[in-house]
């Protein structure tokens, strides 16, 4: 019963046929009316003729304004509207009817008084069956519902909005209690029939177990960060999920979807306002351009891509090793944009020399944002020679080309493990850096040489936010390295706006990056992460830690001691100048260091970049500390 009235709708042939029904009786009962309640059989059978008629007006009037084709159960002022068109619609056939009737054969027993009762009629009686037909459906769905009860936090048009959409999702499976507001002439009162809350103060978390809510949906788009922490530190004890509702611009087509409310995520919950640039920022500079992403399947890069094919740029290179993650992606953006972008895929690696001059050659890039790299820093340690490979040698290829081919602007993805490393991937990209760096200085060079630096990308293949995420799914434990480690962050968009606001803002030799707050300890967005799945820590999940692993910091840095920071045009973009420390040998060490690398001479290699990096502090295996890291990451 439940799937038969839930998840099947009326055939529009019902309505329609209920529809002329109504109209019949709306005629004969405003014949009745304007008879005073008195008719005999011969004034009915008298009345035949004109019924007739009405029934083929009624059904032109019907048809007219597609009255049977709405979905009754979600009826709105629209579907009104649209019967108070037919009504009148009618009217007016009449009244013609009426005015060019002149033997009366038709309107023999009509009059202008019967034509404007039936008018009334005909709304009250076809708007009455869709209010019964709603109100019967949303009484028996309630019934239903067995799994939880909600709140919405934010009784305004977005709070109305999201009842609307909620109330008619089937699939929902909860109850909708009321609306949570701290605007105290709205609360009390009731919105969308349901009652306001008081969101201020203690109130919320009593109101909270009072009525044993499970979700609670935020709908108010301006919400501050910190309100919205406390609200998740409030509901995740009472092991309620929070929702959040996106703001009007990202709704599709100017309406809400289910679909498009999330539950909300880590990126909504860091300790300062989302970074934000201003879109002009970046128009104009990449139109009718030529770009090419190396890593473009990649987190970082995948999203620059997105955020380029904004603009109007002539053509867009997509780089990468992963064939399947290039298919995806060029699929997504094929569906996004249209076919409005000029696509081309490269399935290349940046460490092919023959390769990449061909991409070069053919193309013609005049921006190049290089995001390809190895970036897991424990899988690094294990398997230096590919990072050096990759990390500094691919970055070394395609900056070298940059400059062959007169590129306009060479942008670097490095990161913040880069000042003063102590791994092998912060050390690699550490000297890509001061490679691309060194072409900076070349003379009649007509490409500009920019560095961008990161902290951790939350949400990024190999961060904390997915492990974690899989971790709270599978039951717990969350695992952490130390209690006290603390990392920069940063969201996917925010680094790819980086990115791209360099290609604009920086200059050659350059080192750009956000001024990202502070810095967050881990073991704090574990626990956010945990309350946000609906859990306690420590009760339900709990939170183990497993000791920090090879090459791993207790604290990232974001400037090294001899690299000049200054502001720029954005208050929330920092310019690192150019260090003055130079290595004379550094050439050679690099030839040197590539030798050992294409050898997999991995024993010789930390010496070696230690000499290439006095700052870079190693990590000492003991051992078969080595192996045994081996095997603990290939297990997971």
């Amino acid at each position: 019963m439940n799937r038969l009235f839930f998840n099947k709708f009326a055939p529009r042939w019902a309505i329609f046929f209920i529809d002329v029904v109504i109209l019949c009786f709306a005629f004969y009962f405003a014949f009745f009316i304007s008879e005073r309640f008195s008719i005999n059989l011969g004034q009915i059978i008298g009345l035949l003729p004109t019924f007739f008629v009405n029934i083929i007006v009624g059904v032109i009037c019907i048809l007219e304004f597609s009255t049977h084709k709405g979905i009754i159960r979600y009826s709105e002022m629209k579907d009104i509207m649209r019967v108070a068109k037919l009504a009148l619609l009618q009217l007016g056939i009449w009244l013609f009817i009426l005015g060019a009737d002149q033997n009366k054969f038709l309107t023999h027993h009509l009059s202008l008084e019967i034509l404007i009762i039936n008018l009334f009629v005909v709304i009250f009686g076809m708007v009455a069956f869709r209010i019964f037909v709603k109100e019967i459906y949303h009484r028996a769905h309630k019934k239903t519902l067995t799994s939880g009860r909600s709140m919405i936090f934010g009784a305004g048009e977005m709070g109305l909005i999201t009842k609307n959409v909620l109330m008619q999702d089937v699939g929902l499976n909860t109850q909708l209690i009321g609306f949570l507001d701290d605007n105290h002439s709205k609360i009390g009162k009731e919105l969308g029939g349901l009652p306001i809350f008081n969101a201020s103060g203690d109130r919320v978390n009593k109101l909270l177990k009072q009525y044993s809510i499970t979700q609670l949906y935020i709908a108010i788009s301006n919400l501050s960060v910190d309100r919205k922490i406390m609200i998740t530190d409030m509901c995740g004890p009472l092991k309620i999920k929070v929702h959040i509702v996106p703001p009007f611009n990202d709704w599709t087509g100017g309406a809400l979807r289910k679909t498009q409310i999330k539950e909300m995520n880590i990126e909504e919950l860091l300790e300062r306002e989302e970074i934000v640039l201003p879109k002009n920022l970046l128009d104009q500079i990449y139109d009718h351009a030529t770009v090419l992403v190396t890593g473009a399947a990649g987190s970082i890069g995948s999203e620059i891509c997105r955020q380029l094919c904004r603009n109007k740029v002539q053509k867009l290179i997509l780089l990468d090793q992963s064939e399947s993650g290039l298919f995806d992606l060029e699929n997504e953006l094929i569906k996004k944009f249209k076919g409005s972008i000029n696509l081309q895929i490269e399935i290349a690696s940046v460490r092919d020399e023959r390769r990449l001059k061909g991409i070069f050659a053919k193309h013609q890039p005049k921006f190049v944002f290089h995001a390809a790299a190895y970036k897991h820093v424990p899988m690094m340690e294990i398997f230096p020679c590919e990072a050096i490979l990759t990390n500094i040698f691919g970055t070394k290829l395609v900056a070298e080309l940059c400059l062959f081919h007169h590129v306009k602007k060479f942008v670097l993805v490095s990161t913040d493990k880069a000042v003063n490393p102590t791994n092998i991937m912060g050390a690699t990209k550490r000297i890509s850096e001061l490679f691309v760096q060194s072409l900076s200085d070349k003379e009649n060079s007509k490409t500009q040489f920019i560095i961008t630096r990161f902290g951790n990308v939350l949400g990024s293949a190999g961060s904390v936010v997915p492990t974690f995420k899989r971790q709270i799914e599978q039951g717990g434990p969350v695992t952490i390295t130390h209690p006290d480690i603390t990392r920069y962050f940063m969201t996917i968009p925010e680094a790819s706006k980086l990115v791209l606001e360099a290609g604009k803002l920086g200059q050659s030799g350059d080192i750009l990056l956000f001024d990202m707050g502070k810095p967050v300890k881990i073991i704090d967005l574990a626990k956010r992460m945990i309350q946000l799945a609906g859990y306690r820590p420590y009760e339900d999940i709990d939170i183990q830690p497993t000791g920090l692993r090879p090459g791993e910091k207790m604290y990232e840095e974001l400037f090294k001691d001899t690299e000049t920071c200054i502001a720029t045009n954005h208050p929330r973009i920092l310019k690192a100048i150019k260090s003055t420390d130079t290595n004379k040998n550094f050439s050679d060490q690099l030839v040197d260091l590539e030798i050992n690398a294409r050898l997999h001479d991995c024993a010789s290699i930390s010496t070696m970049l230690t000499n290439i990096l006095p700052e870079f502090k190693p990590y000492q295996y003991k051992g078969d500390e080595f192996v045994e890291e081996v095997i603990k990451i290939a297990n997971g």
